[in-house]
């Protein structure tokens, strides 16, 4: 036989299928960038071409996209011919070739639409071909569609089907070595050896695995991508929580912040509130505990392609998740315009695979235990001590204090009984919990069809606190000879919530030692009857707890998903999606006509006895309607790859609601809202609405021989919630970047650094936080007279046409190095966003009958940088041994505030000044060079010794012993200077070991402790520990606390301004994967058992009650997944 020959032979069918992975891209920016253009003409063997500087082979690549030709031949043979430049309309492609080949020693021959080159002489032969199937899966048996497959030294290949399918055909008479080849997934090299079909198993390349970035509407090469994303798998999450995919992402970005809630701790029904790389607005209202809505800091959150709430994917199964993307720079988020600029967390679901029926089954169980290691009370005996401390039974007058003995002898009886009641314990439980998830799937080439079913029962660690979800979905999809397929996900979702009738857990924490909850006989107390009498009793909070008090809701959604992609040709694809939800919310509340609530006078005579009790309900139903249609192309040519996609979406939100309360029961067990004997105000309430956002896109990405990459993004929005005058905004982005690491210089580098990738990006994004119809003039109805033509309505808000998107330009610049084979990768970020027209509230003149309207005013500035460090010191067939740490810093700054802002601002020093109870904490205020995370506070030099009076230094730097509002001056920022992540990941023969922590340094923060349950601490309640502690007594004491028998207000001073610096254990989980070998004869095809432990401990610096309305928890899983 002759010398075997490299041979290239690229078929225009099997391209298509090759190129599918890289996706989506706009042929028309090929002129402009290469200089290239071809056009077909009606006959065969001519085409338009018009090159400069071309090489032979992209000449080639042109007449193979422009005609029915393929070529044939030795890469050796055309490695060395000079560029040429050729010009002209309907130019013959014999004409060309001559060209090409001209003073080559080369021929040309035409057989059966294969040019074959030689050398001249030479005669060219027909190939005889032979026919090679297989299918390609990974290591759980799902098919891998777009697995590329090449004759190795060739570039004839093809690539998988989407359901792992390939055919390839080559020549006869060659060593035939396969090459497989896919994002994420280890290159794979097999010898042929003439079987009829083969069956190839991938397997997953570690460091390769983040190579895919998905942005919600088409899916990049993150190797040509210069945005920043941080992408998350299944098995990365399964790690690091089993209950909430939201608090576990903060583990793998570490500019994703969590806002710790020390009120609302564990409760079940509270959603967290987040970050990504700070604030970016203004926001002067609280926050529910169940609705993060109209945050202007919360990002968007897209799940399988459309826009979600934060509710949704609080409530979704994780067993679902297949993927998350983190989307943070303009490059990556730029495509959603209004939507981005706090950026996009798009979320990805299994979609089900073909084959043999599939049943999986996992299932968890939580068990929860309340975490009150912050909590440091006074016993009953140190309780009795410190109110003696105090003065508590001590009075000028012999007749009050005769009262006070006896109230002093009665609760020093209880002591010596042995009464130090636990308050703490009361309300709460161990909670054990648990969530099964049932999935069938299969199907075949042509139809596969998933269904789901799942139940998570969520008790909270408070007693009859929970949230429970139910979930029911179907999907099926239908592949049309490779050219379209359909696919629907019908879903329907059903959670409820209730809140705990113990009340707030600082009920509890304020409950003396010294009192038993029950009498003599056994029964709760109401009340505890003191000789000195009070205007408020003390009440037993578990006599509450027993009455029919009910806070509850639930709400119900179904969505119905409706996607079609038609793949086009060989470049092109279009993908539509249509999806339609409609939700019913209800809520319900009741109070108990016994009630301590109702012990007031005003209820105990007249009209009063018969408003207690109040029932209170609130029903809501929305739509939304969520469509898109996306085009994109993929190609290459030669060492050109050109990626784009165009498109456009369209949302409609629709919602009604109703609400009213009715007061005056009979009794507590009549809580049906019909026993109730009055409305509470005169009529129901009602609102509704709807808002339409209307976009379009276009992205096109560049790259040249995976080294240089352009990548450019632009967006126009329109909606229907600003001004008339301001109704559409362009956004845009643009992006460079650079594999160094490609580059022939870097050759002699690579054995120590294998990847260096630099890149930037800018643009425009914008954001759209609030409630509609503020930019429009808005009436309401006056219920209160009726009018012979009919109702009336007044004005209620002045409406602002101008009104307009808030707007943030990004910088980023971004760093990626891995050394050693990947062992080491280390990435870094700087980036800088500014935001201006900033929603704020404009203050008018009385006389014009409003006092605020809003307007876009002000600007805020938010610049930082990121850290990602990951290595694997051990990386062996059978032991694998990750690390990694990540750091984040951010810096926030008011650039400009509006006159409304600053009115705010005002009202707020007012209110501090003329209220002790405002005066007793720190309030957000916004302020031009400062954060919007500042610490006010009135500068304090601490206890003059002398005296035991609080030293506070004025806005002019005098001392005085008067607390002034308007001596407030930054004290610290509640913003740490840095936080992050770091832990480890260990696999060995099936077993894993994972370790995760969150950490946080800089910061400050109000120890409202030290205030409210130390030194300015009610001892008619109970109290910290430490209010013994450090206190002045007499001249000459250098104490902290002032004296414990000064009753006066402590008003909000830097003293109590602490640096807080923490580490918490996220999560530790432990799982064993049974192998294939060992399950052969159980008919099961995986078993995995997995224990975790989440919020394991938390250190910090600063000593404080966390979880004032609902304690924090720890929680222990233990986890079952099985797949038959």
């Amino acid at each position: 036989m002759k010398k075997k020959q490299q041979l290239r032979f690229l078929w225009n069918r099997t391209l298509k299928k090759s190129l599918r992975v890289m996706k989506l891209t706009c042929l028309l920016l090929l002129v402009g960038i290469l200089h290239v253009s071809a056009g077909v003409r009606a006959q065969e063997g001519a085409i338009s071409l018009n090159v400069k500087d071309a090489s032979v082979t992209e000449v080639f690549d042109l007449i193979e996209q422009s005609s029915n030709y393929t070529f044939m031949y030795n890469n050796e043979l055309i490695a060395n011919l000079n560029k040429v430049s050729i010009s002209g309309a309907n130019k013959p492609i014999t004409e060309i070739l001559n060209i090409c080949l001209k003073n080559s020693g080369l021929s040309w021959k035409l057989i059966d639409n294969v040019i074959v080159l030689n050398r001249a002489g030479v005669q060219a032969q027909a190939p005889v071909m032979i026919k090679i199937e297989g299918v390609v899966k990974d290591k759980t048996g799902e098919f891998l569609p777009g697995v590329s497959v090449l004759l190795k030294g060739t570039t004839l290949g093809a690539a998988t089907d989407i359901d792992g399918k390939f055919t390839l055909s080559i020549p006869e008479g060659q060593q035939v070595v396969l090459v497989f080849s896919f994002v994420g997934m280890k290159t794979k090299e097999v010898p042929y050896k003439g079987e009829q079909k083969l069956t190839i198993v991938m397997e997953e390349d570690a460091e390769e695995m983040e190579e895919v970035v998905v942005n919600g509407y088409f899916t990049k090469n993150k190797s040509s991508f210069t945005g920043n994303v941080v992408a998350v798998t299944k098995d990365e999450l399964a790690k690091v929580s089993s209950n909430n995919l939201l608090t576990a992402l903060q583990v793998f970005d570490p500019s994703f912040r969590l806002k710790e809630n020390t009120e609302l701790g564990s409760n079940p029904n509270s959603l967290p509130n987040f970050r990504i790389r700070g604030n970016s607005g203004f926001g002067t209202e609280a926050l529910s505990e169940s609705n993060l809505k109209n945050d202007p800091n919360l990002p968007t959150f897209i799940l399988d392609g459309y826009e979600v709430s934060v509710e949704k994917i609080f409530d979704l199964n994780m067993d679902r998740v297949e993927s998350v993307t983190i989307l943070k720079d303009a490059s990556a988020t730029a495509i959603y315009g209004s939507r981005a600029a706090n950026g996009v967390v798009v979320v990805t679901t299994k979609a089900p695979k073909s084959g043999e029926l599939t049943v999986s089954y996992s299932l968890n169980l939580s068990v929860a235990a309340p975490d009150l290691s912050d909590y440091h009370l006074l016993d009953a005996k140190g309780k009795l001590e410190a109110e003696s401390l105090a003065g508590r039974y001590t009075h000028s007058d012999p007749k009050y204090q005769q009262l006070l003995d006896l109230d002093y002898a009665e609760r020093y009886k209880n002591v010596q009984q042995g009464i130090d009641t636990y308050w703490l314990s009361q309300p709460l439980r161990t909670a054990v919990g648990h969530r099964h998830t049932l999935y069938v799937e299969g199907g075949d080439e042509a139809v596969r069809y998933g269904i789901d079913l799942s139940y998570q029962g969520n008790p909270g660690v408070m007693k009859e606190s929970a949230r429970d979800r139910v979930g029911l979905g179907f999907v099926l999809s239908y592949n049309l000879n490779d050219k379209f397929l359909f696919r629907n996900k019908l879903s329907v979702d059903k959670v409820k919530s209730k809140e705990s009738p113990y009340g707030t857990f600082r009920e509890y924490a304020e409950a003396n030692p010294y009192y038993s909850p029950y009498n003599a006989d056994g029964k709760l107390q109401q009340v505890y009857a003191t000789h000195m009498a009070y205007s408020q009793p003390l009440k037993n909070p578990l006599y509450e707890a027993s009455l029919n008090n009910q806070i509850a809701s639930d709400y119900m959604e179904w969505a119905d998903n409706f996607d079609i992609d038609w793949f086009i040709n060989d470049h092109w694809r279009m993908k539509g999606r249509v999806a339609y939800t409609e939700r019913r919310d209800n809520n319900k509340e009741f109070k108990d006509p016994r009630s301590g609530v109702y012990s007031g006078s005003d209820y105990q005579t007249g009209d009063g006895v018969l408003k207690k009790g109040r029932a209170y309900v609130y029903d809501q139903r929305s739509s939304n309607v969520d469509a898109n249609l996306v085009l994109t192309y993929s190609g290459q040519f030669g060492n050109h790859f050109l990626n784009g996609a165009l498109g456009g979406n369209l949302i409609q939100d629709k919602f009604s609601n109703e609400g009213y309360s009715v007061i005056g029961f009979p009794s507590g067990s009549m809580d049906y809202i019909s026993f109730g004997k009055e409305f509470e105000n005169q009529t129901a309430e009602g609102t509704e609405g709807v808002s339409r956002l209307l976009g379009a896109f276009l992205n096109v990405n560049y790259t040249w021989n995976n080294i240089y990459m352009v990548d450019v993004s632009g967006r126009l929005d329109g909606s229907s919630q600003f001004g008339s005058d301001k109704r559409v905004a362009p956004f845009w982005s643009a992006g460079i970047g650079w594999n160094v690491h490609n580059e022939s210089f870097f050759e002699s580098a690579k054995s120590i650094v294998n990847h260096l990738k630099l890149s930037f990006n800018v643009g425009s994004l914008g954001k759209a936080s609030f409630e509609p119809y503020q930019a429009q003039t808005m009436f309401q109805y006056y219920k209160g007279q009726w009018y012979a033509n009919g109702v009336g309505a007044t004005l209620v808000g002045m409406g602002n046409k101008d009104l307009s998107w808030e707007k943030t330009t990004s910088y980023d610049a971004n760093f990626e190095i891995q050394f050693l084979d990947s062992r080491i990768s280390f990435d870094a970020t700087y980036y800088y966003k500014k935001t201006k027209d900033l929603l704020s509230d404009i203050t008018l003149p009385l006389s014009n009958g409003f006092e605020t309207y809003k307007d876009n005013l002000g600007v805020l500035e938010n610049k930082g940088y990121e850290l990602s460090l990951r290595g694997w010191p051990i990386r062996t067939k059978d032991l694998n041994i990750s690390l990694y740490a990540t750091i984040a810093h951010n810096k926030n700054v008011i650039k400009e505030i509006s006159q409304g802002l600053q009115s705010y601002n005002d009202s707020i020093d007012k209110d501090q000044a003329s209220s002790a109870e405002e005066s007793r904490k720190p309030r957000v205020q916004f302020k031009e060079g400062q954060s919007t995370t500042a610490i006010y506070a009135v500068r304090s030099l601490g206890i003059n010794p002398a005296n035991g009076k609080e030293v506070y230094l004025d806005r002019f730097g005098n001392t005085t012993y008067t607390w002034n509002a308007l001596d407030k001056f930054v004290c610290g920022d509640t913003e740490p200077k840095v936080s992050g992540s770091f832990g480890l990941n260990g696999d060995y023969k099936g077993f894993n070991l994972s370790l995760n922590f969150l950490y946080q340094c800089g910061g400050q923060v109000y120890n409202s402790t030290l205030v409210d349950r130390v030194e300015n601490a009610n001892l008619r309640f109970n109290v910290d520990k430490r209010v013994l502690s450090d206190r002045w007594t007499k001249p000459g004491d250098k104490a902290f606390f002032k004296d414990i028998k000064d009753n006066s207000v402590t008003q909000v001073t830097s003293r109590f301004v602490e640096d807080e610096n923490s580490l918490e254990m996220k999560s530790i989980s432990l799982s064993y994967t049974f192998s294939k070998e060992m399950l052969k004869n159980c008919f099961m095809d995986r078993l995995k058992l997995t224990f975790m432990m989440e919020d394991l401990f938390r250190v910090a610096n600063v000593k404080r009650e966390r979880g004032l309305d609902y304690p924090f928890a720890r929680t222990f899983n233990f986890g079952l997944q099985v797949q038959f």
